[in-house]
């Protein structure tokens, strides 16, 4: 009796696919210079919503470890580890949520099977809901998963710390598979194919190996052997590798690196009993595997500098940064009459010049000091003064700029409100790399001392979708930039 293994299959891969952002997970990492603690702070921006949580790990002299990332600001998460001040030190992120991990798996750098480093853990997987109790040794625990520069590595743990492959005797009637699946999230949907390192023994029908699987009933014509698999248990778990050139040299696999560099993962385990009844029985966590990594190189430091100092009268402050070392300040603030104001920056590409603006809403204020550092313990300081109390340079006294939802799809109301005269009021979307994506004239609904507010469909001036990301939202105010936020767009 045939059974539809593949219905299965897709429909775990289907409820991958859906749940793929189109951005990474982690936009902007960046790091600061060390501190007097010789630690380093890491941001990146990242999905900020309830049940999501975002660890960052890195590499000791002991091996990896691991810290959550905390929110400071907005989209914006942070994470402060101990450097390394004389090796390279790799970084990366692993993002959980109910159904789907997202992470960046370790790197092996020795290419080598057995591998010499461990593999990433992905997820616990929950004891007991295996379908066939009897056989506990199909009762996933856990997986996990890692990438060299030729071979992608996989590892699955059970409740019985053992991986038979048949259920013993002369003339087993009953073979045991255990399966890591492979898909390109930018193609499978194209043509439903997926692909799989699988540990079996089926005498004259299947053996280990890296398979390509299509069609929608079972049988043994859809799995089809495109490669071979090493095999091996390390401290009770099962490990399997294949070559990378293998799987994204087949011609269903699509092009490989694809646009977000990345793979769909899952786990599973099944019976095949004689002749024909195949069952799956456990399946771990989805995950998505990003095949890339962050790293930090010993440094030796160089102070950033400032430059461009502006302000109004009305307290809208701006200036550029530029660090040598691409290192992002730890501190970014203006003190205005004594009190300190936080400036936020309007790119993250600290390789480059960034501009930083802050309003204040001080009016009519006297002296300003910029004050910004990239290890908290060195600072880069340059005062300005007022040298006009005129109300021909006010351009905003206070001002107010929010959008909600965020993040958002596929619209958000942007909000704003002005006090002050006015002559001309603009905002302007930008994305990351400071290209302008459209602009909304708001002379003719501006009231002095009113909120307004304009719909954003997230289309560009030609009426046109944009991908998603994180983008700027700017409110300048006779001619000067009065406010800017970040919103974020998912589809």
């Amino acid at each position: 009796m045939k059974k539809i293994i593949l219905f299965l299959f897709i429909a775990s891969i289907n409820l991958l696919s859906a749940q793929i952002p189109s951005i990474s997970f982690w936009n902007n990492v960046r790091n600061s210079s060390y501190t007097m603690q010789e630690e380093i702070h890491v941001r990146c921006e990242t999905l900020d919503l309830p049940g999501i949580e975002t660890e960052m790990f890195f590499t000791t002299d002991s091996g990896w470890d691991n810290i959550n990332m905390n929110n400071i600001n907005g989209l914006t998460y942070e994470a402060i580890i101990p450097a390394n001040l004389t090796e390279i030190q790799y970084c990366r992120f692993k993002t959980e949520i109910d159904t789907l991990v997202g992470m960046m798996p370790a790197l092996q750098p020795n290419d080598i099977f057995p591998p010499e480093d461990e593999l990433s853990f992905i997820a616990p997987d929950p004891i007991g809901d295996n379908l066939d109790p009897d056989v506990p040794n199909l009762d996933l625990t856990g997986n996990y998963f890692a990438y060299s520069d030729n071979k992608f590595y996989s590892g699955l743990t059970n409740v019985t710390n053992d991986f038979p492959v048949d259920s013993g005797g002369s003339f087993p009637d009953t073979y045991y598979f255990y399966i890591t699946t492979i898909i390109n999230p930018e193609t499978v949907l194209i043509d439903s194919v997926v692909y799989a390192m699988i540990y079996c023994d089926v005498p004259f029908l299947m053996s280990p190996g890296l398979y390509k699987i299509s069609g929608t009933e079972f049988s043994l014509d859809i799995f089809e052997l495109i490669g071979s698999i090493e095999v091996a248990m390390i401290d009770d778990q099962l490990q399997l590798a294949c070559d990378i050139e293998t799987l994204t040299g087949d011609e269903n696999f699509g092009s490989w690196p694809n646009i977000t560099n990345s793979i769909g993962v899952g786990s599973l385990t099944a019976k095949y009993t004689l002749p024909t009844n195949f069952l799956i029985t456990d399946n771990a966590k989805l995950s998505l595997q990003v095949i890339e990594s962050y790293t930090i190189e010993p440094f030796i430091n160089i102070q950033p500098e400032i430059s461009g100092l502006e302000g109004t009268n009305s307290g809208v402050f701006s200036c550029t940064f530029f660090d040598e070392n691409g290192h992002f300040p730890i501190t970014a603030e203006i003190e205005v009459d004594g009190e300190i104001f936080h400036m936020e920056p309007q790119s993250f590409n600290f390789s480059e010049s960034v501009i930083f603006n802050s309003v204040s809403g001080c009016y009519g204020w006297e002296e300003a000091t910029f004050r910004f550092s990239d290890n908290n313990f060195e600072f880069v300081e340059e005062t300005i003064l007022n040298n006009t109390n005129s109300d021909v340079n006010l351009e905003v006294a206070y001002c107010t700029l929010s959008n909600y939802p965020n993040p958002f799809n596929p619209i958000t109301t942007i909000s704003f409100s002005v006090f002050s005269s006015i002559d001309k009021v603009e905002l302007e979307i930008y994305n990351l790399a400071g290209q302008k994506i459209k602009e909304f004239n708001l002379d003719p609904m501006v009231r002095e001392a009113e909120i307004n507010s304009v719909v954003w469909d997230g289309t560009n001036e030609n009426n046109v979708q944009v991908g998603s990301g994180v983008y700027f939202y700017k409110l300048s105010v006779n001619n000067r930039t009065a406010a800017c936020r970040k919103m974020l767009l998912i589809k």
